[in-house]
């Protein structure tokens, strides 16, 4: 036999003894029923229990136990355990799960799945302070929000109420998974429950403390329903889960309560009367689908709401996918009203003439006093007022293709898109409203889409956009893929030549903002500096990012002016010192918190956009004031050979640490209203 049969049969050996039954202690660490919990450590505690971590010695896992702070009173004990078998009896991927159930000398536990992470309420805490995470952007908070809904939507399924749905009560594991937790204020709807749950379906005779508030009320303060306050009597049901969905959405789009006061009752009273300042309010960037769809969730009146879950989810996916909401649509009449205002004289002009029109069918109707012609003066009117709605909808196009215009002028793409197919919809004929559309699909490399309307937006088939829409629909024939970067900068190559900048630094905006490594970042940088500076200049380019410092060097490229290909790099810092730029704008959505514009051609700061930056060097530049950066937390600023002489404005920065300036720059009376904490390092003025 080899040497290699062998060792087989003897590593055979090893693990048949390793696997023997007879030598292990499995089964009998399972007959072991004392001491199965082990190894307790305290996490947390609410109004009525206390949350331990814990050691299961029988499945060899750590689990979170629940116990009752005060097991003397019987209906505390009561609301306890419902709350322990009603968790138990939900199984759903996004609802925590209950193991097990049992009472230690009459104080009744409960051991559940324990969700290393944070909750959303740290996670809504983090954003709000301005650090980045996963879930800054808006598409990863949505995905949060699905899940909890996707869980909300079983609950209802099977007649489950939860009545406390805030972030404090979702948490989100190292890795991905969404749970909905607590559902100690839960509820049946015991005429269309599931028949295991009828049990659950009785109610104390008063109520108890509950986890949130004592007293009467029941719920959250800042999330809960109207018809939760003490202060309207209405019934609750699932579409109290739904107004609280409603409010997470509002947290998850805004980083706020909806509801806030200096004390409960001004803020139950808010609740009750659901007022609120709308989501835009906070922040302006926020969609205006999105909130069309947290305000018809948090309706006031519940008919007003969303049906069920899936309504709600269903407008959620159609902004993802780029659709207008169903809520959307409901909201019009905000935009029409809108419309009027804007347009003061023809609203004026048509009431009016609606006005003469009802007192002349009214004096007619007098007059003639004949049913017949009544009835012809009626439809007349309705044929009339038919024809006024109709045409305001067509004058609503205008207002939305001003909107598709502003956004795109701003690169907002997905936002312009959206606006200029309501005003296609509204109105065919509006070929400056196709040409945005056209537009916005060429930039966002949805060639097939941009040769469907190519004629409406007056491209001609000879057109050079719509040659190079047909060149690359079949390079790249789905919409829903993009070109790599060899392709785009073939694409930007091809594009250059027509002299429509644009169009042209447009296309560079949308490329720099998509989620690229850095290798094809850094490529496409390369590849666009060359391509607007030229291949001899380019030649010669100082261009190095080190990946483990993040910092990146565009230094000593004197003929460098144009830059924006940088915008979203990921550098943590930046030297482009000694270049030809004349301003900060490719500097945007980078996280530096160091930049060298030394010896530019910036002249002013009110593009600077990085608002972390902690150094800055300016030096050598034609800069007269800084007073458009003194709110960033900058430590130490290098101002010398610039023209800067008034100190007022060093003094506002409060976070000043070194301060740099040349021989005489400032003088005696400047330098002593310097605050005396920050070091001044002075350097020789040059010859």
């Amino acid at each position: 036999m080899s040497p290699e049969n062998n060792f087989a049969d003897g590593l055979g050996d090893i693990f048949d003894e390793a696997f023997d039954s007879s030598e292990t202690n499995l089964s009998e660490s399972l007959k072991n029923t004392e001491d199965v919990y082990s190894d307790f450590k305290f996490y947390s505690e609410g109004g009525l229990k206390r949350i331990d971590l814990c050691y299961n010695r029988k499945t060899n896992r750590r689990v979170a136990m629940a116990t009752l702070k005060d097991g003397s009173d019987p209906q505390k004990v009561e609301v306890f355990l419902r709350e322990a078998k009603l968790n138990a009896a939900l199984q759903h991927p996004n609802i925590v799960p209950v193991y097990n159930i049992g009472l230690d000398q009459d104080k009744p536990w409960f051991t559940m799945k324990f969700i290393a992470g944070q909750s959303l309420s740290e996670v809504i805490d983090e954003l709000k302070s301005g650090k980045q995470n996963e879930f800054s952007g808006l598409n990863n908070r949505l995905d949060i929000f699905l899940k909890v809904c996707d869980a909300i939507a079983y609950a209802h399924s099977v007649g489950v109420v939860h009545l406390d749905i805030k972030p404090d009560n979702i948490r989100i594991s190292s890795y991905g998974d969404v749970v909905l937790c607590d559902w100690g204020l839960a509820d049946v709807e015991a005429s269309c429950c599931d028949e295991l749950l009828l049990e659950y379906c009785s109610v104390l005779d008063h109520d108890i403390e509950n986890h949130t508030i004592h007293g009467t009320v029941k719920g959250s303060p800042g999330y809960m329903a109207p018809e939760q306050t003490s202060k309207l009597k209405m019934r609750k049901g699932f579409h109290t889960d739904i107004f609280s969905l409603g409010t997470l959405l509002y947290a998850l789009l805004s980083l706020e309560k909806p509801f806030k006061g200096k004390s409960i009752d001004e803020i139950l009273d808010k609740t009750a009367r659901c007022q609120f300042p709308i989501p835009t309010s906070l922040n302006s960037q926020i969609p205006i689908s999105l909130e069309a769809v947290c305000l018809k969730a948090m309706a006031l009146q519940p008919e007003d709401r969303y049906a069920n879950v899936q309504d709600l989810q269903k407008d959620i996916l159609a902004y993802r996918n780029g659709f207008m909401p169903d809520a959307e649509e409901a909201s019009f009449a905000k935009a029409l009203k809108l419309l009027l205002l804007r347009h003061k004289a023809f609203s004026t002009l048509a009431i009016f003439t609606l006005l003469i029109l009802a007192t002349a069918l009214l004096a007619l109707s007098n007059n003639l006093k004949l049913a017949k012609e009544n009835e012809v003066q009626l439809k007349e009117k309705l044929k009339l007022e038919q024809e006024f709605n109709k045409q305001m909808g067509v004058d609503a196009a205008p207002l939305f293709l001003e909107r598709a215009i502003d956004a795109f002028d701003i690169c907002k793409f997905d936002e312009s898109l959206r606006f200029a197919d309501n005003a296609v919809n509204r109105n065919p004929n509006l070929q400056k409203a196709w040409r945005v559309k056209a537009n916005n699909h060429f930039i966002r490399e949805e060639y097939q889409a941009f040769l469907k309307v190519h004629e409406k937006a007056a491209y001609s088939s000879t057109h050079p956009m719509t040659k190079l829409a047909l060149k690359y629909s079949q390079i790249k024939a789905d919409d829903s893929t993009a070109l790599n970067i060899s392709q785009y900068l073939n694409l930007l190559t091809d594009f250059k030549p027509l002299n429509n900048g644009h169009i042209y630094f447009k296309i560079i905006h949308y490329k720099a903002f998509q989620n690229l490594d850095i290798d094809d970042r850094i490529k496409f940088c390369k590849g666009v500096i060359t391509l607007n500076h030229g291949p001899k200049k380019a030649a010669l380019l100082n261009f190095y990012f080190n990946k483990s410092t993040g910092h990146l060097d565009v230094s000593n490229n004197l003929w460098l002016s144009s830059h924006l290909c940088l915008m979203n790099f990921p550098a943590k810092s930046i030297d482009l010192s000694n270049t030809a730029i004349y301003n900060s704008i490719g500097l945007r959505a980078m996280p530096l918190e160091a930049a060298d514009l030394s010896n530019t051609k910036i002249i002013e700061l009110q593009t600077f956009p990085s608002k972390k930056v902690k150094v800055l060097k300016l030096s050598g530049n034609t800069l007269f004031h800084i007073k458009p950066i003194t709110d960033l937390p900058i430590e130490e600023l290098h101002i010398q050979h610039t023209l800067i002489v008034n100190s007022q404005e060093i003094a506002l920065l409060t976070k000043l640490k070194k301060l740099h300036l040349h021989e005489g720059q400032f003088s005696k009376r400047e330098m002593a209203q310097i605050p005396s904490n920050i070091e001044i390092i002075i350097h020789k003025k040059p010859q």
